[in-house]
């Protein structure tokens, strides 16, 4: 069959040219069709690898920034708890300097006052033997 093809001789007419020219145009038109093609799917790919970047910057940098603010909320919370705690022993420092009787205690042990006719001893600090 081999031989057979070859012995096929091709006619030179003006129809076969023309056919021979149709159909190389057609490839070429084909072949910038593919070409295109190809370009579009590489700029979609980018503009898509682009876009995947993009959304994954914005993302683990709002994580951080959450991770930062839970943080930064729990030491206020203990910084509430530490200063709620402080309200109240100044609440009951406020009471106790209403109290007469804390006032006096206060001045004798600061201020070395007494009441009249009260005789004040002052007893030396006993140490601590190791």
């Amino acid at each position: 069959m081999a031989d057979q093809k070859k012995k096929i001789t091709r006619l030179k007419t003006q129809y076969a040219s023309e056919k021979n020219r149709e159909q190389e145009r057609m490839k070429a038109v084909e072949e910038k069709r593919r070409r295109g093609l190809s370009r579009r799917l590489t700029a979609l790919a980018a503009v898509g690898i682009l876009f995947t970047i993009i959304a994954s910057v914005t993302l683990i940098s709002q994580w951080s920034m959450l991770e930062a603010k839970k943080e930064e909320r729990n030491s206020l919370e203990i910084e509430i708890k530490e200063l709620q705690a402080e309200e109240i022993e100044l609440k009951q420092e406020i009471e106790n300097y209403n109290d007469i009787d804390y006032i006096a205690e206060i001045a004798r042990r600061d201020y070395y006052l007494t009441k009249p006719g009260e005789t004040l001893f002052k007893v030396p600090a006993q140490q601590q033997s190791d």
